[in-house]
């Protein structure tokens, strides 16, 4: 029996057993509903309508929306601080649908979408879960930012099983100057596409220095995503590449691999290609991040920095001009006119130069982000990119497989400036501050090192947001979104959406 046939049946087991036991224990106590529509100026939707939304916004306007969620959180008592020594168990679950209807939809799009259907379990700081949930890694601005490098929440989440340390939590001996986050996990990705069946390994660990009540705050950590295991559609293979029978290497020793990215041991060529002995099981990448938070009573900043690495040139240093590079300003005044004001600027451009030569350590270059020779298909979940949006999948039928890579631009310099907060109106009709968010991208992109755009393309795309809480039908939020495309990379156009949206606690 294979390793993901074993695991899937375990995953199954242990989910039906926690969703029965959570059943039991607890109800519902939100629930949400939404409709809306999406509608452009040209067939493409804008941009910042659609990147960074967990995948379920159409690439085509117009649509119509509908979203409902259904919600059981654990008990905010309890788990508000952390505590080591917890001994009880706390259930929760999610379960969020959203069907699109959009005359123009891409055929890969689906109409009915499940972004979220998880089960979840806690004891003390540790967290298992089960299912689909929308997460973000990395330390970068969760609301205005770009979006983490490796794992952005552009694409639909990724169903896994995970075991974490879902917040900081502080360590006992240290008291409370040193603070652990972390995750373990081990998910599936597309059974579709030039590797079907393909599986996803996903560890984090993140340290802080400083207590939350502390001035200053350092932060650092890793993220490591492999993608690896699978079934190539073309079972004849590719000499050096991928085996004859097109089976990438799977099962527990294999697991080992990647877990611990071991390159050596790997002798057997009827299971490893040339391509894998020679450099590791699966598809590699993530983050090595950095930040620091100083507390200046009336304001808060935020400095962060993530280093990129794949293929190895973060460990020689050579990528190291890569990054994103981010600075939230935060006014400590949840109804501030001007609450959040974030500055970004990545950085892709670099990936070690444009050669790659394994003996060389200061030429292993072209890092070639989000592409892999094996896995085809990219750095991607439903054709969708799950790190940073900006390295989007292919534009055109030429450069995607079987014709070419994932994406045809991964070589680019992003500016980026974000802002939020509240607006003072009031009015009988409101139920509360109408807040807005605003996000403003220049983009210059470069395409690959192996087909550089000539010449290069430009791209500026905005965003402009404001939700509206009423005083009707017992509370509903009217939002309103308008963004802009202007340059060469996307269709030039002015897109917009609009809804309402009610959410329901229980008593």
């Amino acid at each position: 029996m294979h390793f993901r046939l074993k695991s899937g049946l375990l995953l199954c087991f242990v989910s039906a057993s926690i969703i029965l036991k959570a059943q039991s224990l607890r109800r519902p106590n939100h629930y949400s509903a939404e409709v809306g529509t999406y509608t452009s100026s040209s067939t493409e939707t804008p941009f910042w309508l659609r990147a960074n939304q967990y995948g379920i916004v159409p690439n085509r306007s117009s649509a119509l929306t509908f979203r409902a969620g259904v919600y059981s959180d654990y008990d905010s008592a309890r788990h508000s601080t952390g505590h080591w020594h917890d001994s009880k168990f706390d259930f929760g679950y999610g379960l969020n649908v959203v069907v699109n209807n959009s005359p123009n939809q891409l055929a890969y799009e689906n109409t009915v979408l499940l972004p979220e259907a998880y089960v979840k379990v806690r004891r003390g700081i540790f967290e298992l879960y089960i299912g689909r949930q929308r997460e973000k890694f990395g330390l970068a601005d969760s609301t205005l930012s770009t979006g983490s490098y490796a794992w952005s929440g552009n694409a639909m989440p990724v169903p896994k099983i995970q075991i974490s340390i879902p917040v900081f939590t502080p360590i006992g001996f240290t008291k409370g100057w040193l603070a652990v986050q972390g995750t373990f996990a081990h998910g599936y990705l597309d059974a579709k596409g030039y590797i079907k069946n393909t599986m996803l390994h996903q560890k984090s660990l993140y340290l802080r220095l400083g207590r939350e009540r502390d001035p200053i705050r350092i932060y650092g950590g890793i993220n490591h995503q492999a993608v690896w295991g699978g079934q190539a559609t073309d079972p004849t293979g590719i000499p050096g590449t991928i085996p004859v029978g097109g089976k990438l290497p799977n099962g527990l020793l294999n697991y080992f691999y990647v877990v611990t990215t071991l390159n050596s041991g790997r002798t057997d060529p009827q299971q490893y290609s040339f391509f894998d002995m020679t450099n590791r099981v699966g598809n590699h990448l993530g983050s090595v991040d950095m930040a620091v938070e100083l507390d200046l009573v009336r304001h808060t900043l935020y400095l962060y920095r993530q280093n990129l690495y794949e293929d190895g040139s973060l460990f020689y240093l050579i990528n190291i001009a890569d990054g994103l590079n981010g600075l939230r300003i935060r006014r400590n005044d949840p109804d501030a006119l001007v609450r959040d004001i974030l500055f970004e600027f990545l950085n892709t451009t670099s990936q070690g130069g444009p050669e790659f030569i394994i003996d060389d350590p200061d030429k292993r270059g072209k890092d070639d982000y989000f592409n892999h020779q094996q896995y085809r298909d990219g750095w991607a979940y439903r054709q969708h990119t799950i790190g940073t949006p900006f390295i989007a999948p292919a534009l055109g039928p030429q450069d995607q497989y079987p014709y070419g890579t994932f994406t045809a631009n991964n070589r680019m310099y992003v500016f980026h400036t974000g802002l939020a907060g509240s607006l003072p109106w009031r009015g009988t009709m409101l139920a509360g501050l109408i807040s807005y968010q605003i996000k403003l991208s220049y983009s210059r992109n470069l395409g690959t090192y192996d087909n550089p755009y000539q010449p290069i393309r430009n791209q500026f795309s905005g965003y402009a947001s404001i939700v509206t809480p009423l005083a009707i039908l017992g509370g509903i939020n009217l939002t309103g979104s308008i963004a802009i495309d202007e340059g060469k990379l996307y269709q030039n156009g002015v897109g917009g959406y609009i809804s309402l949206k009610k959410n329901w606690l229980s008593r």
